[in-house]
């Protein structure tokens, strides 16, 4: 299966662009595109650190930046970040599949819903066993 899935990335197999942003990327891209306004690192830093309930240091969140900023994800506008069209392009994939996996295919999702389902995943990733 692994070697397949290669296979398909490493022929150009149509994957989205976006298959190669980490989820902390994404976190990001989703950050500054809601923003009204560019932000700056430490803006974004401190709005991160809500989502992932952690501390993260400007220092942390630099080389992440830096790669988007280079993929053209991310405009540098003076010492603040926006959201572009590429990091769009590129994020649009993965929010479709994360939310096609939070309703199970049924696209009947509703915000209760998928808060429930967030918060029983996030208690089987704190507690659970990986060896099922």
């Amino acid at each position: 299966m692994i070697s397949m899935a290669n296979d398909l990335l490493s022929s150009g197999g149509g994957s989205p662009s976006g298959w190669n942003m980490t989820v902390f990327q994404l976190a990001i891209f989703m950050c500054s595109y809601r923003a009204k306004q560019p932000m700056r690192l430490e803006e974004l830093c401190t709005v991160l650190a809500g989502w992932f309930e952690c501390a993260i240091p400007p220092q942390v969140a630099a080389g992440p930046v830096a790669d988007m900023v280079e993929r053209g994800w991310l405009i540098p506008v003076a010492d603040r970040l926006k959201a572009s069209n590429e990091g769009r392009e590129a994020a649009r994939p993965l929010m479709n599949g994360m939310i096609r996996m939070l309703d199970q295919g049924t696209r009947l999702i509703d915000v209760a819903l998928m808060m429930s389902v967030l918060r029983l995943t996030k208690g089987e990733l704190d507690n659970g066993n990986v060896d099922r």
